[in-house]
């Protein structure tokens, strides 16, 4: 009972049986079944009834809360928010979603490959390509990361030590159904499973499903905005390693 208090506090009205759904996945499939009706609707740009968009706004207002209180996922639960509140302005992120990052690490020691050659000169700027960030390396970057870049620029100090600056930029543009079906021929081929309870229990055929091409809709019916998400931070010689 204590725990379906809790819930109600941080989840009221209509997106506490959203959460309570999410959270243990009881009535999984009533929910599923609305999702699946809303996804079919934004692949044929039907209209969405001011239900449906109330329906949508509470549901991604309910994910993105649940992320804020989870504390693996608490920069998705934020930029959630933000691509909700639909300012679409620069969004800063806390770096420890990229510096614990595997494949991120990765490309920053490709970075320090090619800059080898001419280790901090002054003013120098290197770029990575465009890459698929998310990792399990670092489990919040799974649910909010998505393609980005990675920038480095180095300076020697007045001190003579090799100083880093790295920056990491994620455009939080999600992929529409056109695209998704050009890329695929399936405009339902990033659909990614919401864990619950249940799934946790008895297998992922538990969790709820929802296309990322629905996350892009909200922008078409006016509920969100797209923006750029990014992180910046320095590393010296000392904690860099010097070449």
């Amino acid at each position: 009972m204590l725990a379906v208090a809790a819930l109600w506090t941080q989840f009221p009205g209509p997106r506490f049986a959203m959460a309570f759904t999410l959270a243990t996945g009881m009535g999984r499939d009533t929910l599923q079944q609305r999702i699946d009706g809303l996804e079919d609707a934004a692949i044929r740009r039907a209209p969405m009834s001011a239900d449906d968009k109330r329906f949508l706004s509470d549901f991604y207002r309910t994910l993105a809360r649940g992320g804020r209180l989870v504390i693996l996922a608490g920069q998705t639960g934020r930029m959630m928010d933000h691509y909700l509140d639909g300012s679409g302005g620069d969004y800063r992120l806390d770096p420890p979603i990229f510096i614990h990052n595997a494949k991120v690490r990765a490309q920053m020691a490709l970075l320090l490959q090619r800059a080898g050659a001419a280790p901090c000169a002054h003013d120098s700027r290197l770029s990575s390509d465009t890459f698929y960030m998310p990792d399990r390396s670092q489990i919040d970057s799974v649910f909010g990361l998505y393609y980005g870049r990675l920038h480095l620029s180095q300076r020697r100090t007045r001190d003579g030590a090799c100083l880093r600056h790295w920056r990491a930029e994620v455009p939080w543009v999600w992929p529409s159904y056109p695209s998704l079906r050009q890329k695929y021929g399936d405009p339902h081929a990033e659909s990614f499973p919401l864990p619950n309870l249940q799934s946790v229990f008895l297998g992922r055929q538990h969790a709820l499903y929802v296309d990322n091409g629905l996350g892009e809709y909200l922008v078409q019916i006016g509920l969100a905005r797209s923006f750029m998400a990014y992180a910046e931070w320095d590393e010296t010689a000392s904690s860099a390693g010097d070449r």
